[in-house]
């Protein structure tokens, strides 16, 4: 498979993240009531989902390492251009949901049920649902850098950063850190707002989208303001793109 036939099927994951999602759970489901203790079913299931867990797994590590678009999406009843959605995410998301299957089919047609092993098993069975619906909730919700004519809101999973376009510096408002990362420099800290559970400092973004177009477009807003009103065009767009 292409680099470029891989990014799109990252593009269709993001898109698609909520019916991906639903397809990997009814998928998991499937292969844990088909299972059969003891037969050649059980194994053909357990092995499936092992696969399928160290597969997505893996697609989310490589979603992280080359999905960065140069490109942004319009959202014209919002006012606004977005960031794509990175789906390392929701990979990872599907990837814990096959692990869950997995341990379930393992632990299916356990006769004793008395020792500490299996008692610890159904401990990190627990522990396992829990942190999947918390990385299930990371993998369904759209996250990332909304540009407004407002100013530019970084919405993460617990909460988010409101930068208003006056607090950034005139010059040098966003530099690149890599391919995904951004720094932000401020003229007027203090009109900086966080929302919510937002770890880390207000002066880094993750872009989403190729870091270096992001902070060429955030630096043409600043330097440019007059154009911040169109934002959410399909022409201011174009436009910022170039």
């Amino acid at each position: 498979m292409t680099k470029s036939a891989i990014i799109t099927a990252f593009r269709l994951v993001a898109r698609g993240r909520h019916a991906f999602l639903l397809a990997a759970l009814g998928l998991a489901v499937v292969l844990s009531v088909v299972a059969d203790r003891g037969s050649r079913s059980w194994v053909v299931a357990f092995g499936a989902l092992t696969v399928l867990t160290v597969s997505l797994y893996g697609l989310s590590v490589v979603a992280i390492l080359l999905y960065h678009p140069r490109r942004l999406l319009v959202r014209p009843s919002l006012r606004a251009f977005d960031t794509p959605l990175n789906p390392n995410r929701t990979l990872h998301a599907g990837a814990f949901t096959f692990l869950g299957a997995g341990l379930l089919v393992q632990r299916a047609g356990d006769q004793d049920r008395s020792g500490e092993l299996w008692q610890f098993g159904v401990v990190a069975s627990i522990a396992l649902a829990v942190l999947t619906v918390v990385i299930w909730y990371l993998g369904w919700r759209w996250h990332g850098v909304r540009l407004t004519p407002d100013g530019l809101i970084d919405r993460q999973p617990f909460g988010s950063v409101f930068v208003p376009w006056a607090a950034l510096a005139a010059d040098e408002p966003a530099v690149s850190i890599g391919r995904n990362q951004i720094a932000l420099y401020f003229e007027h800290p203090e009109l900086v707002v966080k929302h919510g559970y937002r770890p880390g400092s207000s002066h880094f973004l993750t872009a989403g989208a190729d870091a270096d177009l992001l902070a060429g477009v955030i630096a043409g807003y600043v330097a440019e303001p007059e154009r911040r009103a169109a934002i959410g065009t399909e022409a201011e767009l174009r436009s910022a793109l170039g």
